[in-house]
């Protein structure tokens, strides 16, 4: 059995910051910056995630993240 997780895959669970704004419940893409590198991301939230808002990574579909603000705690 393999252990092998893509780089993608890795980034899930990870917190990152919006670059290019998200629109909301995946009407398009936005781009976040994830460890230093930028991804393709959409969100299936009910608001646009403006940029500069952190996010937490929680999925993918194919190259692209699937992200969420970051709760504030």
């Amino acid at each position: 059995m393999s252990s092998y997780r893509s780089a993608t895959d890795q980034l899930i669970g990870r917190v990152g910051v919006i670059i290019e704004p998200v629109p909301a419940e995946r009407s398009g893409r936005g781009i976040v910056k994830v460890g230093g590198q930028l991804w393709t991301c959409e969100t299936d939230g009910t608001e646009e995630i403006l940029p500069d808002v952190s996010v937490w990574i929680c999925g993918r579909v194919g190259p692209t993240l699937l992200v969420l603000p970051q709760l504030e705690v």
